[in-house]
C-alpha cells in the first residue's frame, strides 16, 4: 500500500493566498492522504518581527491570531480524518521564541503558536527547533524549514546536506538530484502581493513562486516526490483544476 504524505511550507497565514489554500483543502479532500506535514512559516507572526522593532508593525498580535485561528480551524476541520500530523518550526514561528529571549511586553502573547492553535490537540506532533528539527517520511526523505536562499538552492542544500531533503524558505521551487539522492524546494502558499512582503522589491518578489510537494511512501520505505507548481491562484493534479 503506498502511503501518500501532504507537504507544505511558507503559508505565512493570515498574509496566505486564499484561493490556494481553498485549492488545497479540497485537494485533501479529493486525495485523502494519510499524511500531513507543515514545514513551518506556516504562520507568518508579523506582529513580532524583528526587522521592525520600533516602529508599528502591521498588525497587533491579537489580531494575527484571532486571523490565524479562523484559517486553523478550517485546517483542522478538513484534516481531522488524517492520521500523521506533523509540524516544525520556520524562523517565523521562531520569532515567538526569540522574544521569549528578549521579552516585549506589548508584542508577545503567552501562548506559543503551536498552544494557541491547538496542534498537538489536533493530533499533530511539534517540534521547534528551527536550526536542527526535522522529520523523515519513510527511511531515505528528511523534511524541514531550510536555511537557504538564492535562485536554486536545492543543488547546495543536498550539497550540505547529503541525503534526500525537501525544504521551503526560499519562496521558490526547484529539485536537484545526485545518484540516488534528492533534493526539493517545494515553493509556499503565500499571497506575494500582501503588505507584509513589500520589505522585498518588485523584482525580488516577482522570482517567488507558489507550491507544494506530495511524497509517496512504499512499504519498503522508498518515495516518491512530486512538485506541485502553482499559477494564477491556482494548479492542476490528476487531471483536475483546484484553486482559481
Amino acid at each position: 500500500m503506498i502511503n501518500t504524505q501532504l507537504v507544505l511550507g511558507c503559508v505565512h497565514i493570515p498574509f496566505h493566498n486564499k484561493k490556494l489554500l481553498n485549492g488545497v483543502f479540497q485537494l485533501i479532500k479529493d486525495i485523502k492522504p494519510q499524511g500531513l506535514n507543515l514545514i513551518g512559516d506556516i504562520y507568518d507572526c508579523n506582529s513580532l518581527n524583528f526587522h521592525d522593532r520600533g516602529q508599528t508593525p502591521i498588525l497587533d498580535v491579537v489580531t494575527e491570531y484571532k486571523m490565524g485561528k479562523v484559517v486553523m480551524d478550517e485546517f483542522h476541520s478538513v484534516t481531522k480524518s488524517i492520521k500523521e500530523k506533523r509540524f516544525v518550526y520556520g524562523n517565523h514561528e521562531d520569532r515567538y521564541l526569540r522574544h521569549q529571549r528578549l521579552p516585549d511586553s506589548k508584542r508577545i502573547m503567552h501562548e506559543p503558536p503551536e498552544e494557541h492553535f491547538r496542534l498537538r490537540e489536533n493530533g499533530y506532533e511539534v517540534k521547534t527547533n528551527v536550526k536542527d528539527d526535522y522529520f523523515t517520511l519513510g527511511s531515505y526523505l528528511d523534511i524541514f524549514h531550510g536555511e537557504l536562499l538564492g535562485v536554486n538552492p536545492a543543488k547546495r542544500q543536498l550539497d550540505k546536506s547529503r541525503n534526500s531533503v525537501m525544504f521551503a524558505h526560499s519562496h521558490r521551487l526547484g529539485s536537484y538530484y545526485d545518484t540516488n539522492k534528492a533534493s526539493f524546494n517545494i515553493g509556499g502558499l503565500f499571497d506575494r502581493n500582501a503588505q507584509a512582503f513589500k520589505y522585498a522589491g518588485r523584482l525580488v518578489r516577482a522570482g517567488w513562486q507558489n507550491g507544494f510537494g506530495i511524497v509517496y511512501i512504499d512499504t519498503n520505505g522508498y518515495y516518491s516526490a512530486q512538485l506541485i507548481t502553482c499559477s494564477e491562484n491556482g494548479f492542476i493534479f490528476n487531471g483536475k483544476k483546484y484553486g482559481k
